[in-house]
C-alpha cells in the first residue's frame, strides 16, 4: 500500500463535459509521445494524422478560436517541426488543438467489407527496423499541393484563382510539369490520389479564390439587388467559402454554415428569381475552373 501511494499517479477521471472528440485527440497525443520515449520507430502515423488534422482545420479559420491557431497549424505542416520533436512539444500541440477538433467536418464513408485469408508462406515471418522518417509528410498529396502553393504566380494557377477562364492547351501546360515523374509525380499518382477530379477544380481548391475577384464576381448582383442585411450576410459567406475551397458544390447552400443565417439556406432568404441569378453566378466561377 505504501508503494501503491508513494509511486502510483491518481487516476485522472474525464469531465463529463468534455468533448468526445478532443479526447481521442488526447489518446493520439499520447500514443505518439509513448511511441518517442520508448523508441518507437512507428511514428510516421501520429506524424501523419496530426499534420491531416491541422490541415482540415485550416480551412475553418473563419471561426475565431481556429484563427488563433494558425501559426501552428501551418507550422505543423513543415519537416523541421517534427524534426525537433519532443514530449514538451507534443503537450503544446494536444492542449493548443484538442478543442478545435469538435469544428471539422465529420466524414461521411460507405461501410466496406472484405473477406480475405491470411496465407503465411513456408519461410516465416521476418522482421526489419524501419528507420525513422519523414517522408509520409512528403507524400505525393503534400508534393502537389506544396508545389501548387509555391507556384501560385504561374500563369495558368493565377488565372484560376483570379476566377480567369483557362483553354485546354493552358491545362494541358500545367499537366506536363505536374505529371512529369519527377517533379511532382505521374498523372497515376493524381489519380490514385484524386480521382477523375478535373485539375483545374483540384488546383482551385488548394489556392482558392481571390478575395477581390470572389467580390466581383457577385458585384453587380450586390449593387442592382438592394439587399437586406441577412441576405448581404449569406452573400458575403458565399464569398469567404469560396476564397477558401475555390468551388463551391450548390448543395452546400442547404447545409451549415448558410444555414446559420437561415434554416432553409439559400431559399430562405432569396426569392425563386433571386436563387436564381445566385445559383447562374455560382455555376459562372465554379465553370472558370473548368477548361473553357
Amino acid at each position: 500500500m505504501l508503494d501503491v501511494n508513494a509511486h502510483l499517479s491518481k487516476l485522472i477521471l474525464p469531465n463529463k463535459n468534455d468533448d468526445e472528440l478532443a479526447r481521442r485527440f488526447d489518446i493520439l497525443i499520447l500514443n505518439y509521445q509513448l511511441a518517442l520515449l520508448t523508441g518507437a520507430y512507428s511514428t510516421d502515423r501520429y506524424i501523419n494524422k496530426i499534420s491531416g488534422t491541422a490541415k482540415a482545420l485550416l480551412k475553418k479559420q473563419n471561426i475565431p478560436a481556429v484563427a488563433m491557431q494558425v501559426p501552428l497549424l501551418n507550422e505543423l505542416q513543415t519537416e523541421p517541426f517534427w524534426q525537433a520533436i519532443n514530449i514538451n512539444r507534443l503537450e503544446n500541440v494536444r492542449v493548443a488543438v484538442r478543442d478545435l477538433i469538435k469544428y471539422l467536418d465529420k466524414e461521411q464513408q460507405e461501410p466496406v467489407t472484405t473477406s480475405f485469408e491470411d496465407v503465411l508462406g513456408h519461410d516465416g515471418i521476418s522482421e526489419r527496423d524501419l528507420i525513422p522518417s519523414y517522408g509520409k509528410l512528403q507524400s505525393y498529396k503534400d508534393r502537389v499541393e506544396s508545389y501548387i502553393r509555391k507556384h501560385k504566380d504561374h500563369l495558368v494557377i493565377h488565372k484560376l484563382q483570379t476566377n480567369k477562364p483557362i483553354t485546354e492547351t493552358e491545362i494541358n501546360t500545367l499537366e506536363d510539369i505536374l505529371f512529369d515523374g519527377g517533379t511532382v509525380g505521374t498523372k497515376q499518382d493524381y489519380i490514385d490520389n484524386y480521382g477523375n477530379k478535373p485539375l483545374g477544380e483540384f488546383i482551385r481548391g488548394i489556392v482558392g479564390l481571390d478575395v477581390t475577384a470572389a467580390q466581383a464576381a457577385f458585384a453587380e448582383f450586390i449593387q442592382t439587388g438592394n439587399l437586406r442585411a441577412d441576405q448581404m450576410i449569406f452573400i458575403n459567406s458565399i464569398i469567404r467559402y469560396l476564397t477558401t475551397n475555390g468551388t463551391i458544390d450548390k448543395k452546400m447552400l442547404f447545409e451549415s454554415p448558410f444555414t446559420n443565417v437561415h434554416d432553409q439556406g439559400l431559399f430562405g432568404v432569396f426569392d425563386d428569381a433571386e436563387v436564381v441569378k445566385v445559383i447562374k453566378l455560382i455555376d459562372q466561377v465554379n465553370q472558370n475552373a473548368l477548361v473553357a
